[in-house]
C-alpha cells in the first residue's frame, strides 16, 4: 500500500513539474516536440535535485531524532539513578579539576574561575522558583557560572536568569547531550528506555469505529442526511452515504468486533 502511494505521488509531482516548466519553455521555443523534450530533461534534472536534497536533510532529520531519543534516554535513567552526581563528577574530572558536592559539582579553573554544574533531574519544567532555590544552595560555592541540566525549562527562566550577576546557563536534555556528552565523548549508560508508541493496526482501528459508542452518532448523520436529500436535486449522493452511515450504526450497535479483543489480566 505504502508503495502504491509513493508511486502516484511520484507521478502527480512529475507532472506539477513538468506542467510549470513546459508552460515556461512553450513561451520561449516555438517547437511543440522540442518543448516537450527540454521540459522533460528540466523535470527530470529537478526531480533528481530535489531527491537529492530531500534525502540529504532526511537523513539529517533521522540522525537528530536518533539523538533526541538517546538524550531522552539518558536523562531517564539518570532520574533512576541513587547516585546521579557521580556520573557527573566523572565527567567533568575528565576535563578539569572537579569536587562533588551534596548536589551539585563544582569545578575550579586553572584561572580561579568556579562553575557549578547542577543537575536538575525532574521531570517537571524548570521554573523560577526552581532557579532561586538553585541559587540558594550554591550560594556558597561563589561561582561565577551556574549551569543548570534539565529535562526543559519554562521560558520566563530565561529572562529571569538575566537578574542575577553571576552567568546562569540553562540546558535542556537534548542540549545537554550536544554540548556535554557528545563534546567529552562521555554518556551515562542507558539502564530505562521509553517505549516508541505504535500506530494504530487495522483491527484496532476498526474496533474503535465500529463500536456501540459510535452507533448513535452515525445513526444521527444518517438521519440529517436523509434530511438534507428532501431539499437537493441532486439526492442519490445522500442516500448512498446515509445507506453506509445506517449500515455502520447497525454493525457498531451488534459489536462484534470486540468480543475477538484480547485483553491481557489486570493482574
Amino acid at each position: 500500500m505504502n508503495k502504491i502511494s509513493f508511486i502516484f505521488q511520484f507521478i502527480f509531482k512529475f507532472i506539477l513539474i513538468f506542467l510549470i516548466t513546459f508552460i515556461w519553455v512553450r513561451y520561449f521555443v516555438d517547437s511543440l516536440i522540442w518543448s516537450v523534450v527540454i521540459s522533460l530533461a528540466v523535470t527530470a534534472i529537478i526531480d533528481i535535485l530535489t531527491r537529492f536534497i530531500s534525502r540529504k536533510k532526511q537523513r539529517a532529520l533521522t540522525l537528530k531524532n536518533q539523538e533526541r531519543t538517546h538524550a531522552a534516554n539518558c536523562f531517564l535513567s539518570l532520574c533512576l539513578e541513587k547516585s546521579p552526581l557521580n556520573f557527573f563528577e566523572k565527567l567533568a574530572k575528565s576535563k578539569h579539576n572537579a569536587q562533588k558536592q551534596k548536589q551539585y559539582i563544582l569545578i575550579t579553573h586553572d584561572d580561579g574561575e568556579k562553575v557549578v554544574l547542577y543537575p536538575h533531574l525532574s521531570f517537571n519544567e524548570l521554573s523560577q522558583d526552581d532557579v532561586v532555590k538553585i541559587l540558594m544552595q550554591t550560594k556558597s560555592a561563589h561561582a561565577q557560572k551556574i549551569v543548570i541540566l534539565c529535562a526543559d525549562a519554562q521560558k520566563q527562566c530565561f529572562s529571569f536568569i538575566k537578574n542575577f550577576d553571576c552567568e546562569i546557563l540553562i540546558l535542556d536534555e537534548y542540549q545537554t547531550y550536544q554540548k556535554l556528552y557528545k563534546p567529552y565523548d562521555i554518556f551515562p549508560e542507558i539502564k530505562a528506555q521509553y517505549k516508541k508508541e505504535k500506530g494504530l493496526a487495522f483491527k484496532d482501528l476498526v474496533c474503535y469505529s465500529l463500536n456501540k459508542s459510535r452507533a448513535k452518532g452515525y445513526f444521527i448523520s444518517a438521519l440529517i442526511l436523509i434530511f438534507s436529500s428532501f431539499f437537493v436535486r441532486e439526492a442519490i449522493y445522500y442516500c448512498v452515504v446515509a445507506s453506509l452511515l445506517i449500515i455502520f450504526a447497525l454493525i457498531s450497535l451488534y459489536d462484534p468486533f470486540s468480543r475477538n479483543a484480547n485483553y491481557k489480566s489486570l493482574l
